[in-house]
Order: C-alpha cells, then structure tokens, then sequence
C-alpha cells in the first residue's frame, strides 16, 4: 500500500506493540478497494450511524435552545451542557472495558439504546435546575455508550476486510445524512410547535435507533478469548499522550460551536430555520468528504491532514466569531465542518489503530471518546460559558480558534518517533 512508503507502521506492528493479535492488522497489504465486506453487513452499520446521528443532530443544534427556552442563564446552559459532557471522562472507557471483558458490543448497545429512550421520556417533567443537571448527567453517561462501540464494531470489521481508508466513510455518510434530516425536521418543527417540542423528536429519535441496533449482531471473534492486557500503560507513551492532548483540543475549542454556535447566530438575528440551514451545509460537506475520503488517504500523508485539519479549525472559529453577521461568509466557513469535523474524526480512528487494535480496540475508541469529548467537551463548556458572559461571544469563538492553533502543535509532535 501507498501509505506504508509514507512511513507509517503497518498494522501488525501496532497490535504486537500493544500485546493484542487480530487478524485484521495482518491484511494491511490488501487492496482496500477490492473487499469482502456484503452489502447487508454494510448497511447494517450504514443504519446505524443513520440513527445515532439522527439523534445527535436533534441534540447538537437545539438542546442549548430548549435550555434557553426553559429559562436558563447563559452560565447555567454551559454548566448544563458541561454536565452533558462531563459523564464522558469515564462512561466511555467503562462501556469499553466491559465490551472488552464480556466479548460483545451489541448486548451493551441494545441496553443503552432503550435505557436512553425511557430517561428521554422523563425530560418534559424535570422541574428544577439541580433535577436538569442530575438528568444530563445520567443520561450522557448511558449514551457515552453508542458511539465508541459502534465505531469498534465497525472498524473491527472494516480492518478485517483492509477496508478501512476506502469503506469507513462510505459507512460513516449515512450518519451524516441522518444528522441532516434531523437538523432539517427539527427547524422547520421547532420553528412551527416551539422548541419546547424538542425532548418529543429526541425520543422518536432515540425510538428509531434502538429498532435499529435490535438488528445487529457482534462480529465473530478472531481467535480464541483471552483476557485483554491493560490499556492505560499506553498513557504513558509520548506519542500516544501528544495526540490524545491534540483530540482534547478539538473537541475544546468545538465547545463553542455545540454549545454556543446556536444561540450566537440566534443572537445575531438568524432564525431557527435559517440556523438549521448553517448546520446542514457542514455536515452536507462532511457527507463529500467521507465519499472521497480514500483518495484524500492515498495522496497525503496521516500528519499533513490531522495537523491540517486544526489549522482550519482556527480559521473557521476566529471567522465564525468576529464575523458572523455576515450570512454568506458564514455558509461558506461551514463548509471547513468538512475538515474540522470528518477529516479530523477519520484521521483520528486511523491514527489511534497505530496503537489500539484486537482485544484493546473497545478500550482505545473509549479513551479517545472519554479523553476528547470527555474532558475537552467539559472543560471547553465550562470555560466558552465563563468568556460568552464575561468578555463577549465573539471571543468565546476567538478561544476556540486559539485552542486549535495549540492543538495543531500537539498533533504534530505526536508523530515525531515516526520521522
């Protein structure tokens, strides 16, 4: 394969690093364009991502709006959207490890699918601000589930196939398109029922994926079941530790835009549609680069794009910030979603298989989750709450950009023992 000549380990060395064995990281030097993956196999995962992602595109948009619409400060909805995050630190890792140890993702899927729906249906009578914040907390740390295990499960299978560079975002898309349609259903709703309707369309949400993961199956296992060696050794590597600093930087300075992007553009005059419509074009972006991600793989090496995708990133928060009045220029700086977010989230999953593979795969999708979404999400939620009240909201964006500058560095040095 062309990415080898770049300097990049193969697979097996990555899993012998790490004391795991799967057979997958042994097709490294297939073809990834010609597959055994079947068409049934991949839309079962393509469904999947539909339906997760077509809750999180009711969740990202619009829950700091529903927030606004029950009452909440501005300082109040970041520490209620830092509670939606904080169960990250250690919900992801603990569903890993239990996948890891018990053998399957699916059981544990189709758990918190349906434990999610049933605490989403009590939302509408939470009364009191201590009640929200206990409610986001137990409710994130049920969902902190899905998509670490989804994206295992994938990749596992994926990797088996060498499929990985050319298939993962052809699978991944279909997440894209859920979050569109449910960004897109819930403006149009919101704008005509009020946006008090939102924990209504998160349960249908919730409703549609927990049919859909009924449907799954777990892979079969590679080999014989072994206890998995620890994980959290690997910490310690510097490469390893500069690139989870680099994930919790992106996600750090992406607290702006989950957080805050809503109600700065609502601020700003935008309506709830017209806002809908900012967050379709990203991800519609997102949609182009997961179709043509291969080719963005074959041609340029893994720490030119990872490295790239931060400074963009900086570009798009300090435009988002101290220009978004501008309608035009703001429909095309969403269009950088397609780097900030897809190119950022495929390079990552590629990157982390360098040291997580086989029985440590669960574990290192969990620690990259908890680390990134987890402790950047919190900490970025708390911090952009803290500029949006004390400074201005421009500058909460202007953080965010200086967050990714940092972040670029971080994601550079995590590949100097490749040099």
């Amino acid at each position: 394969m062309r990415r080898r000549a770049r300097g990049h380990p193969a697979h097996s060395r990555a899993v012998l690093s790490t004391g795991g064995s799967e057979p997958a990281a042994q097709t490294g030097n297939r073809t990834e364009g010609r597959t055994g993956i079947d068409t049934a196999t991949y839309l079962r995962f393509g469904l999947f991502y539909l339906g997760y992602y077509g809750y999180v595109g009711v969740i990202s948009p619009y829950i700091s709006l529903y927030f606004s619409g029950r009452g909440f400060s501005p300082v109040q909805i970041g520490v209620l959207m830092a509670c939606f995050q904080v169960s990250r630190i250690v919900g992801p890792y603990l569903w890993g490890w239990l996948s890891d140890v018990m053998h399957t993702r699916v059981r544990i899927l189709r758990l918190t699918s349906v434990s999610a729906l049933l605490a989403f249906l009590i939302v509408p009578g939470v009364e009191t601000y201590g009640g929200m914040m206990a409610m986001m907390i137990g409710l994130n740390l049920i969902t902190s589930a899905m998509s670490p295990l989804g994206d295992a499960l994938t990749i596992s299978t994926l990797r088996r196939h060498g499929a990985f560079d050319h298939r993962y975002g052809r699978v991944r898309m279909f997440g894209s398109a859920g979050f569109i349609g449910a960004v897109l259903l819930g403006g149009a709703l919101f704008e005509h029922y009020g946006i008090l309707a939102f924990p209504w369309l998160a349960s249908a949400m919730l409703g549609v994926f927990a049919l859909v993961v009924l449907g799954m199956r777990d892979a079969n296992d590679d080999g014989p079941r072994v206890r998995p060696p620890p994980a959290l050794p690997l910490l310690r590597r510097p490469d390893v530790a500069w690139f989870l600093a680099s994930a919790l930087l992106m996600m750090f300075a992406h607290a702006a835009l989950y957080v805050f992007y809503s109600l700065y553009l609502e601020q700003l005059g935008y309506s709830k549609l017209a806002i809908g419509v900012m967050w379709t074009i990203g991800v519609v972006a997102e949609i182009v680069f997961f179709f043509y991600q291969g080719r963005l793989f074959s041609h340029f090496s893994l720490r030119a794009i990872l490295a790239g995708t931060f400074v963009l990133a900086a570009i798009r928060f300090g435009l988002t910030g101290y220009l978004g009045q501008l309608v035009w220029l703001m429909a095309v700086v969403q269009i950088l979603h397609a780097a900030t977010f897809a190119a950022h989230h495929s390079a990552s999953l590629k990157r982390l298989q360098h040291w997580f593979a086989g029985p440590l795969q669960g574990r290192g999708q969990a620690l990259y989750t908890g680390i990134s979404y987890g402790v950047g999400g919190t900490l970025g939620g708390l911090t952009m709450g803290w500029t949006w009240k004390t400074l201005a909201p421009m500058h909460t964006f202007g953080l965010a950009a200086i967050a990714a500058l940092l972040g670029a560095g971080c994601a550079w040095m995590s590949f100097r023992k490749d040099d």
